[in-house]
């Protein structure tokens, strides 16, 4: 019989052609053992997506109306690393307790509550039903990462399916972990400057008008500092606008410069030398990547794979860039860890731990002791920052406080001489 498919190379190239075969299965395997990921298979020579006349679409086909629609829809919902995470936790348990693949996905495709996930899973349970991989499986899916596809494929390869499966659930905890503490080291700055921004708003905008009203129809000389005071109030309460304009347009700026490839690179230097949260950004950022790399490193990953990923998930230019130089180097056969110590994004005790990791032939286990130093470090940073806030309120407030009182004295003291 003949069929006619879509498939991915190994470049990223999406091929068409057909091939004659007992069933979609034997297609599939071959495919796979030409090294390209299966997209759709139909039966008959026509072409892939159409089905051709008459073609019967095998359940790999996902452009058909009715499901392209539904995960078009299902596209618009995000999965969050938490939904992730607790369905590998759940794939890994399911596994690790003698249930098949095929058993735990029929399972998990009811049990999980995100919908688009829910979807992926489904579409997921279909391909291996048709003989495609898990890895190769989800690598046709947008819901899954390169990162997982590898790890998966790994284990696949070194029949660990299920250990790796478990470490890729303790990844995304991890990495879940990290995102809860950059959430809450910004929740209280942001709460102590929305406080403050109310503070200044109603100063402005009830309490000093008040105090000049009064001063004006005394007709009065008032000392310097009070009328300082009384003409930022005047702006701030009147040309609010300006502020506002000028806080849109910043940001508007910032954007465009961080999405151009040109600017892209001077917008990541800056954020990471912006004081006090660029260090934050930028040991985040570490921890993440080097997490990353340990993960995939344990789960058999090549070597230059799992530095190009360890890059790609910073989202930052220097440091993808530092990641690339150890690429390059572990190419020409160099050490990492003597690499890592003539560039400035690693700091030296990294370098020696990551040495230490390729001598002791350890280098998983030193690069999520490094993950750990750097989230340590964060929570550091974290409490420093929200001890330096407070002594900071209290100054803006007594402030604001020390304002309001100089202009009640100055109200005091022109009214006593003229009521006399």
């Amino acid at each position: 019989m003949e069929y006619a498919y879509k498939a991915r190379s190994r470049e990223g190239k999406v091929v068409e052609g057909s091939r004659s075969a007992p069933d979609t299965a034997a297609v599939v395997d071959w495919l796979r053992r030409q090294e390209m990921t299966p997209l759709t298979i139909v039966e008959g020579r026509g072409k892939p997506s159409g089905g051709g006349r008459g073609g019967v679409s095998s359940p790999l086909a996902t452009s058909s109306r009715g499901e392209g629609l539904l995960d078009r829809l299902n596209r618009l919902s995000t999965i969050s690393i938490r939904d992730k995470a607790v369905f590998f936790r759940q794939l890994s348990t399911m596994m690790s307790s003698g249930l098949t693949l095929a058993s735990a996905l029929d399972i998990l495709k009811d049990q999980t509550k995100n919908k688009r996930l829910a979807y992926a899973v489904v579409q997921v349970k279909k391909m291996l039903d048709n003989g495609v991989s898990l890895a190769a499986a989800m690598k046709s899916r947008p819901e899954f990462n390169t990162l997982m596809v590898a790890m998966v494929q790994a284990g696949e390869e070194g029949g660990l399916l299920d250990v790796t499966v478990d470490r890729l659930a303790s990844f995304l905890e991890k990495q879940e972990n990290l995102q809860r503490k950059i959430k809450g080291a910004l929740t209280y700055p942001t709460v102590i400057m929305t406080f403050a921004t109310l503070v200044l708003y109603l100063m402005v905008t009830v309490i000093v008008p008040k105090f000049k009203g009064a001063l004006d129809n005394l007709n009065a000389e008032l000392p310097w500092i009070t009328t300082v005071i009384f003409d930022l109030a005047d702006f701030f309460g009147n040309k609010w606008y300006i502020i506002l304009g000028a806080i849109v347009a910043l940001g508007a700026i910032w954007m465009v410069l961080g999405s151009s490839k040109a600017t892209r690179p001077f917008v990541d230097k800056v954020r990471l030398r912006v004081p006090v949260f660029g260090d934050l950004q930028y040991k985040a950022i570490m921890a993440r990547s080097t997490r990353t790399m340990g993960s995939l490193v344990q789960a058999g990953v090549p070597i230059l794979s799992c530095l190009e990923m360890a890059g790609e998930v910073s989202d930052n230019y220097e440091v993808r860039q530092g990641f690339a130089a150890l690429r390059e180097a572990a190419k020409r056969g160099q050490g990492l860890g003597e690499t890592a110590k003539g560039l400035k994004i690693f700091p030296l005790m990294v370098a020696h731990m990551i040495a230490i990791g390729e001598q002791t032939g350890r280098l998983e286990e030193m690069m999520n002791k490094v993950a750990d130093w750097f989230e340590g470090e964060l929570d550091v940073k974290v409490g420093q920052l929200n001890s330096l806030l407070e002594p900071m309120l209290i100054v803006f407030v007594g402030g604001v406080v020390a304002s309001g009182k100089e202009a009640a004295a100055t109200v005091t003291s022109v009214r006593g001489p003229s009521t006399g």
